[in-house]
């Protein structure tokens, strides 16, 4: 047939059951699925030459017929004497054994006989059906019987179904597929995207009838599947009044109007939207009935219409008075809410426009929908909500919260001010203010000051889980971003508790993920991927939701190879940042996280003053922008090397006094100042910076600094002439390293480390740990460039016994020139500038 699609996988079926021991093919799906048309193609390839010796015999049931004559008359019309003989042997008064007769008589056939048997939903009569099930059962293996229709209710079906002794085609197997769609709209002319094909079977679901309908649409409009044919377009009207509506008593036709208002139902919810009458049976029915109604999951069973069948059903419905819809529509919203389906509790809520249920359901359900994720669905809700709801301190506290949750600080600062605190608020309204507070201070800063002002009543609860768990978890943020880590952690267990309760997953992860970055940023490597694990395992459990506090959790894993000089998928790292990024719900994360893009990139930039930029512009503290004071100190000691790394000492600089602004003048400050002037060979300085932090008078937030410390002084001690104490302070840091494998730390530290750990002059240098550091360099290729050659080696030797360049020359017999090029590459590589400074290196490296 012309623009008909070949289903090759389905005529493969058909073809390949006449080959089975059964004799029976069933085709049972709703109107409009492509039954006709696909058994029209494979009929014509029996009669083609790829079905030679085969004969077929079509018939489609008429309403009212009362016996099998019309299948006696179908079979006498073939060419086939011999079973034309035993046909004549056949009686004509009909009854069971006239049926088992005709069945038998197919034994004389020559070829073999294919009988297609359509609209079989059509027999009325129990006796024309049990005449029917007799033939089915008799025919004999040189035959095969397709029945095909909206169901076979009459038929007895279900002993060869449990034997499985038929071959039964269902909506679901006769559903086209991305491929199918591709080509059906391909044979008439139209090429669609990948995209546009999702769309479509979106609507459709693989329904052949959408599908043509679609294709009805295109001739009188341009093809849009971004837009595609509603339900309740008149084409598609007339469609269901006469292949649906027209084979349905009243009171199926007026179950289906009542329950289209959800989008999938339970028999529970059917029965509250049709007056409380049982609807299993009803829904069976319409089952048996193939009706556009599919089963969308099993425990508890719930059903959904076809998309295209809802929209017709559910404009049916809206033809009605008006309060009729509204009161359905409140029904469903209120199910949805004591069901705890959030999201579909206030979407109906808002599609009844009945401002009570509107204001109801925002109350019981908009907090967990700002904890779940869904802040963008309660801003829309509140729109449709009268000034005097608007007016109320709680929902002015509900929107304030969704604002904050879509990045929004200022509307939600501004919310908070105009409804400012009056004597005698209730326990919940004082628990909103508390948790606003908490979150504008995290989104704009004014944390310490925040927190002192609420001490003492931030462990205070209110019974609804919702609510606490959003107070638990500002709390948690703001003592993380404070740097109270063993705080931020307990409330942190209070939120996870209290989300579980509530059943927000999106509150639960950011609870899980507030304790992981805790843990990093104390340090512990090994916790950090440990629990991260956990964080995989129950949001997997939870269905794999968006969430941005996860997604960091994933970036913290990445960190850890990173410290560890472990390969690490950098490229899914970067994509799980920029993703984080681009949601736009956490900017100040998202700030953040484009800084650590930018200090991975440093080393291979084009331009380094825009590299250098751009460090700058992502890792300085903002105030309105706050991050962690932990995280400030985490990524600067890196961005410091690197700043040097550009040449951009001024920004480096400026750097500096920005991150001492924000988190103090810790430890990991000074730290910070003596790298600096280490670079910059002002060493006294480096010394006077870093003796504090050395003696325990500077207190630093990350433990991993202290690692940097001690790094730095192995140099200065390298350039004072101490090479015995360069010895001791590599091992200090070592010591300190090992625990978490801070290998990183001393890869950025420079060439003098390198050699320090290369001349293995001390025990604490001869160590596992050292052993692993120097392993994970060279294969960075870290450690190869800067070995010195065996002439090198020797020259240094002649420079620590204060030589002159000509005396070395004499002594290797090589030109002065070639001296010089051997010292500029030793002081490059030993990261000295003078020979009081090499000479101190060649003692600390042991050579002599």
């Amino acid at each position: 047939m012309a623009g008909d699609v070949a289903r090759p996988r389905l005529l493969t079926r058909l073809s390949a059951a006449m080959d089975e021991p059964w004799t029976l093919t069933v085709l049972a799906a709703p109107a409009g699925t492509g039954k006709t048309r696909l058994l029209a193609q494979w009929a014509h390839v029996l009669g083609s030459d790829e079905g030679e010796g085969t004969s077929v015999v079509w018939l489609a049931i008429q309403r009212g017929e009362r016996d099998l004559e019309s299948l006696r008359v179908a079979l006498e019309r073939l060419d086939d004497e011999p079973l034309r003989t035993s046909l004549d042997r056949v009686a004509r008064t009909w009854s069971t054994e006239t049926a088992r007769a005709l069945a038998r008589s197919l034994r004389s056939a020559e070829r073999r006989v294919v009988i297609i048997i359509d609209d079989v939903h059509l027999i009325e009569s129990d006796q024309v059906a049990d005449m029917l099930s007799t033939f089915v059962d008799t025919v004999p293996g040189n035959a095969h019987v397709v029945l095909s229709g909206r169901g076979t209710p009459r038929i007895p079906l279900a002993r060869r179904r449990i034997a499985g002794i038929a071959l039964e085609l269902d909506a679901r197997d006769l559903a086209f597929t991305p491929d199918e769609v591709k080509a059906f709209f391909r044979a008439r002319g139209m090429s669609l995207s990948q995209g546009e094909i999702t769309s479509v079977l979106r609507r459709t679901e693989g329904w052949a009838t959408g599908l043509r309908l679609l294709e009805l649409a295109a001739l009188h409009d341009s093809f849009a599947p971004r837009l595609p044919l509603r339900g309740d377009s008149p084409s598609v009207t007339d469609y269901f009044v006469e292949e649906v509506f027209a084979d349905l008593d009243h009171e199926l036709s007026e179950f289906l109007v009542l329950t289209s208002v959800p989008e999938s139902f339970t028999p529970e919810l059917a029965s509250r939207l049709t007056g409380g009458a049982p609807a299993a049976i009803v829904i069976e029915q319409l089952i048996r009935l193939n009706v556009l109604i599919s089963r969308s999951r099993d425990e508890p069973a719930w059903y959904h219409y076809h998309p295209m069948l809802r929209e017709f059903l559910y404009s049916r419905l809206h033809e009605r008075d008006r309060d009729v819809v509204e009161s359905l529509e409140k029904t469903t919203a209120e199910w949805f809410a004591a069901e705890q389906e959030h999201r579909l509790a206030l979407a109906h809520a808002t599609r009844s426009r009945d401002v009570t249920s509107m204001s109801l359901i925002l109350r019981r359900c908009g907090m967990q929908l700002v904890l779940m994720g869904h802040a963008d669905e309660v801003i829309a809700a509140t729109a449709e909500l009268p000034r005097s709801v608007l007016a109320e301190p709680v929902v002015q506290m509900l929107i304030a919260s969704a604002r904050l949750a879509r990045g929004d600080a200022s509307t939600a600062a501004a919310l908070l001010d105009s409804s400012s605190s009056v004597g005698g608020e209730s326990a919940v309204v004082r628990q909103w203010r508390k948790g606003l507070d908490l979150h504008i201070a995290v989104r704009r800063g004014g944390l310490p000051e925040t927190l002192d002002r609420l001490e003492l009543v931030l462990d205070e609860v209110t019974g609804e889980s919702q609510l606490d768990t959003y107070v638990f978890l500002q709390a948690a943020m703001a003592e993380l971003y404070v740097g109270n880590l063993d705080r931020a952690a307990r409330f942190a267990r209070f939120a996870s508790d209290h989300a579980v309760v509530a059943g927000t997953a999106a509150a639960e992860l950011q609870a899980a993920a507030i304790m992981n970055t805790a843990e990093l940023f104390r340090g512990r490597m090994d916790e950090v991927l440990r629990s991260g694990a956990c964080v995989d395992l129950r949001w997997a459990e939870l269905g794999h939701p968006a969430d941005s506090f996860y997604e960091v959790t994933r970036v913290w894993r990445y960190w850890v190879p990173f410290e560890r000089m472990l390969v690490g998928d950098v490229d899914e790292t970067l994509q799980v940042a920029t993703d984080i990024i681009e949601s736009g719900t956490e900017p100040a994360i998202a700030r953040g996280l484009r800084g650590m893009i930018a200090l991975l990139g440093a080393d291979s930039a084009v331009d380094a003053h825009a590299a250098a930029v751009a460090l700058l512009d992502n890792l300085s503290p903002r105030s309105e922008n706050p991050l962690p004071v932990h995280w400030y100190a985490m990524m600067s000691a890196f961005a410091v090397r690197a700043f040097d790394r550009l040449g951009e000492s001024a920004l480096r600089d400026r750097f500096i006094v920005e991150v001492e602004h924000a988190i103090g003048s810790t430890g990991d400050v000074a730290v910070l100042r003596a790298i600096a002037a280490l670079h910059d060979q002002e060493f006294a300085l480096a010394r006077q910076a870093l003796a504090p932090v050395l003696e325990g008078n500077s207190r630093c937030l990350l433990p991993a600094s202290m690692v940097d410390a001690w790094l730095v002084a192995a140099c200065l001690d390298v350039q004072s002439g101490h090479p015995e104490q360069a010895q001791v302070s590599l091992a200090f840091a070592l010591a300190l390293a090992e625990p978490e494998e801070h290998v990183r730390r001393f890869a950025d530290a420079g060439p003098v480390v390198a050699r320090l750990l290369a001349a293995r002059a001390t025990p604490g240098a001869r160590g596992r740990f050292a052993d692993r550091v120097r392993e994970r360099l060279a294969a960075m290729g870290m450690l190869i460039d800067e070995e010195l050659t065996r002439r090198e080696r020797i020259v240094l030797a002649a420079l620590s016994r204060n030589a002159t360049l000509r005396e070395i020359a004499q002594q290797e017999f090589i030109s002065p020139n070639t001296v010089k090029t051997h010292v500029r590459n030793i002081y490059r590589k030993l990261g000295v500038s003078d020979r009081e400074a090499v000479t101190a290196a060649a003692h600390a490296l042991g050579i002599e």
